[in-house]
């Protein structure tokens, strides 16, 4: 009987320490309205516009603004892969910013369930490549069994929640809600079916967080994102989690 308390207890830690347990794949009624998607209870709204700062010679010809100008809100992270994956594929995937906003969405899946995130940003960054490479940088960051997130300052399973709008070191990463991921449009130049895009946050000395997004159809995927997933700040106090 003190050997089978003994393995839960061990389960459970485990659990706790890959963020097992989270994961919810029933599928909800869903529906599309312009600029809202409903997911059951949950609601992802896209709001403004990343105006263009360059002429048709790629020429620079509007400084990037001083505060965002694009935003895409929902009131819970997705709850598994079949929710991440309907909206990605119905509505946010269908734009630059939308496909942008879902990189907080699935690096809080990665942390809840390994198996499940890495569906997601397969799905996210289209090639094997592309997941891979976030896939093993988050994969060293966020905590295993055995690993204390809160002594070890490389540990950061809070970097989804450093994303959005509100979210700081000093409020332990607390987000504003609903949950934001606030947008500028990039100094960097389209090329071809490359655009960028900044994603405004305040868990870094600088707030511009880079993204590469790639035209794949009738969808954007993310090819690059190195700064989303960076060393963040310290945090100050615990981390509370995402819903």
């Amino acid at each position: 009987m003190k050997k089978l308390v003994l393995y839960s207890l061990a389960m459970l830690v485990l659990a706790a320490c890959n963020g097992l347990g989270n994961i919810d794949e029933t599928q909800r009624e869903w529906s599309v309205d312009d600029n809202k998607m409903t997911w059951g209870l949950n609601e992802y709204t896209i709001s403004g516009s990343l105006p263009n700062l360059f002429d048709e010679k790629g020429r620079m010809i509007s400084e990037v603004p001083s505060s965002p100008t694009a935003w895409v809100t929902f009131l819970n992270n997705p709850e598994g892969y079949n929710e991440f994956a309907t909206v990605y594929q119905e509505f946010l995937g269908k734009s630059p910013m939308g496909a942008a906003a879902m990189i907080p969405m699935a690096m809080e899946l990665y942390g809840r369930n390994r198996s499940t995130g890495e569906k997601c940003f397969q799905l996210l960054c289209g090639t094997p490549a592309n997941a891979n490479t976030i896939i093993r940088i988050l994969d060293t960051k966020f905590p295993r069994l055995g690993e204390i997130a809160s002594t070890d300052s490389y540990l950061q399973r809070y970097l989804p929640a450093a994303l959005l709008k509100g979210a700081r070191a000093e409020n332990a990463y607390t987000p504003d809600e609903p949950y934001t991921v606030q947008m500028l449009p990039s100094a960097n130049a389209p090329t071809g079916l490359f655009s960028h895009l900044y994603i405004f946050a305040e868990g870094w000395d600088t707030y511009l967080r880079a993204v590469e997004i790639k035209q794949n159809g009738d969808h954007y995927i993310v090819s690059q994102c190195p700064a989303c997933y960076s060393q963040c700040k310290y945090i100050q106090g615990d981390w509370s989690g995402l819903k």
